[in-house]
């Protein structure tokens, strides 16, 4: 089309410029004209069509742009809405666990309360069981000894009311001439004034392996006017074999000990020398014991000592072992038959 406008506007052209005749002339600037109109109403159409085309194309691109940012949109609003369900999700579970775990905390600390409770009740009646016991040991002890001077307390490192008033009955009961004692202090005081009570020579004969220690119990003695019948002997600890093993027990290379005891008192040495700390007097001193002789060791009811008193039991088949519910346990151990 281009082209034929061409041809026509050229072909004007060449009539106009011809021999200069009005009648060529006219014609040809008709054709010139015409071709000029009709190239401007096709250059107008084509510049029109191509707008058309472009706007289209823009329309397209547009769509297809609005598209994608509605599809990017819609994608995104359900990444939105998964991420907020699964954030949703993740705080209720949160929440529920922690809920379950407090309830679970709550009923465990009503149980332990309740448990921490009923321990605390029980140790609250043992403790008021033992303070009975020992009261009621201490005041028997002052009953039968009535002693001058009052004594030192009871408990603690020395002697307990219940352990001690066992202790004085046997000694009124069996009658024996020596006593030997396996650490010193209020009991040596209260062995000495049963075996007063008897009358005779009663001797106790005590072992204390603490300098400072063996003062004190001298001069409880002598408080009580009991010296004429105890003997407190310092007897410091020593490796000592027993068996294949060895044991820190006092030294009795240098003490003369009775061919025959009835009465023997275990209430050292104290269970920080060691292991089995008390194991040693057994073998060491039964053979001193009479037979129908007694034991009497304190603290029976700890580890240590019931460890030993099994090993006891184990070496020794001569022995027979009765045990009380004292406030720290007590053995009565007795060799053969009485």
């Amino acid at each position: 089309m281009t082209i034929f406008i061409f041809l026509l506007g050229t072909t004007g052209l060449v009539l106009m410029s011809t021999g200069g005749s009005l009648v060529m002339a006219v014609p040809g600037a008709m054709l010139v004209v015409g071709s000029a109109i009709v190239f401007a109403r096709h250059f107008w159409r084509e510049g029109d069509r191509k707008r058309k085309q472009d706007l289209m194309a823009y329309e397209r691109t547009l769509s297809a742009q609005i598209a994608q940012a509605t599809q990017t949109a819609n994608l995104s609003r359900e990444e939105i809405r998964e991420d907020v369900t699964r954030r949703v999700d993740v705080f209720t579970q949160g929440v529920l666990e922690y809920m379950a775990q407090l309830e679970l905390d709550v009923s465990e600390s009503e149980q332990s309360s309740s448990k921490r409770f009923e321990s605390l009740a029980r140790g609250v009646s043992r403790s008021r069981d033992d303070v009975l016991t020992q009261v009621g040991g201490i005041i028997g002890v002052y009953s039968v000894l009535n002693p001058s001077t009052p004594y030192l307390a009871f408990g603690g490192w020395a002697i307990g009311g219940d352990c001690a008033q066992r202790l004085v009955s046997l000694i009124l009961s069996k009658r024996p001439r020596y006593v030997l004692e396996v650490g010193s202090g209020l009991s040596t005081v209260l062995t000495a004034q049963a075996l007063e009570l008897l009358g005779g020579e009663g001797q106790v004969i005590s072992f204390e392996h603490e300098s400072q220690w063996l003062e004190r119990s001298q001069a409880m003695v002598a408080d009580h006017q009991m010296s004429h019948r105890s003997q407190i002997l310092y007897t410091p600890l020593v490796e000592t074999p027993i068996g294949g093993e060895t044991f820190l027990w006092y030294d009795l290379s240098e003490v003369d000990l009775p061919e025959e005891v009835q009465l023997i008192f275990i209430d050292g040495p104290p269970k920080a020398t060691g292991p089995l700390a008390r194991y040693p007097a057994v073998p060491i001193l039964l053979e001193h014991l009479r037979v129908g002789g007694v034991i009497l060791m304190d603290d029976a009811g700890r580890p240590d000592e019931r460890a030993a008193i099994e090993r006891w039991g184990e070496e020794f088949p001569e022995l027979t072992f009765r045990f009380h519910k004292d406030s720290n346990g007590t053995a009565e151990i007795i060799k053969g038959k009485g």
